[in-house]
């Protein structure tokens, strides 16, 4: 049996295992290669091949990449200076306070 060069959409999105309305919007947006014949889109197999080994390619690298970045050590706090020009002020004097008077009782109990 001899495979078949052409597919409109139905036929592309069975050989990508996908929605219909998903292969049109990849061909609208310029994503999958194809043409518009008369109101049909025309995709050739090498092209819709082409457009998968390149996503699968993509996709498999961000999930790599991922994969290594959830896998590195948190990074260790950084301790920054401060600037050298900086004077600490020095603490207000406050006032001393009287002496309680033994005499006195707390006020509010009976």
């Amino acid at each position: 049996m001899e495979a078949q060069d052409t597919f409109n959409a139905l036929g592309a999105a069975t050989l990508l295992h996908a929605d219909v309305e998903t292969v049109l919007a990849l061909a609208r947006k310029g994503e999958l290669p194809g043409t518009k014949i008369g109101k049909s889109w025309v995709f050739l197999r090498t092209d819709i091949l082409d457009f998968l080994r390149e996503r699968v390619r993509h996709d498999t690298a961000l999930r790599l990449q991922a994969q290594r970045a959830a896998s590195l050590p948190a990074p260790a706090a950084l301790l920054v200076p401060r600037p050298a020009s900086r004077k600490r002020r020095e603490l207000p004097v406050l006032p001393s306070l009287p002496e309680p008077s033994p005499l006195s009782a707390p006020t509010g109990t009976r």
